[in-house]
């Protein structure tokens, strides 16, 4: 995993998301916290307060058979890769006419 705690891709970060290692896990979730700032201050505020409060909540109970670990996982992965959907979009700003 790079230095700056971002996961390479959301493979990656499923796979770390559901290591038997604890410390893999709390990588995952900080690379997760990572992309929220990045996205937070890009302006895009609404997806990055809900995946801030998703994120917020910390790693459930690790049981990796459990159905609602893996959707868990599977709501953490998405969030991931809609923060970084939204990263590599510009911006538009909406500019209203005056009728």
């Amino acid at each position: 995993m790079p230095q700056d705690g971002g996961a390479t891709d959301a493979q990656r970060l499923r796979e770390q998301l559901m290591a038997p290692d604890p410390m893999q896990r709390a990588m995952a979730l900080h690379a997760l916290e990572i992309e929220v700032e990045r996205c937070a201050c890009s302006g895009r505020a609404t997806l990055s307060q809900e995946a801030s409060k998703f994120a917020a909540r910390g790693i459930p109970y690790y049981a990796l058979h459990d159905p609602h670990f893996q959707s868990w996982v599977g709501k953490a992965v998405a969030y991931w890769e809609h923060l970084r959907a939204a990263m590599a979009r510009p911006m538009v700003k909406q500019v209203r006419s005056r009728a």
